[in-house]
């Protein structure tokens, strides 16, 4: 696998833990970049821009990850190609 590409399960897993865990979010509140290494997590780098970009949208759209628990995460990352996660991250 390149590093191009995307692990949809591994972005799958951040985003539940983020729902989930209130001491993961709140380390990624802080500093999401030392929050995910905390946690065990190794991305690609466009897989850590992504998650960047997501967190962001999330909080332009004012959408709190602990009150989104009943978001369909299957819908978004499994729906999901690899042109769209470099759509989303392209986009300004």
């Amino acid at each position: 696998m390149s590093q191009q590409e995307f692990r949809v399960q591994v972005l799958k897993r951040i985003a539940e833990q983020a729902m989930s865990d209130s001491a993961f979010r709140h380390a990624a509140a802080v500093d999401l970049d030392d929050a995910l290494q905390r946690w065990g997590y190794d991305l690609y780098p466009r897989e850590l821009e992504l998650v960047h970009k997501f967190r962001e949208t999330l909080a332009e759209a004012g959408i709190d990850l602990m009150l989104a628990k009943n978001m369909d995460l299957d819908s978004i990352f499994d729906d999901a190609s690899g042109d769209d996660l470099d759509r989303m991250i392209s986009q300004s």
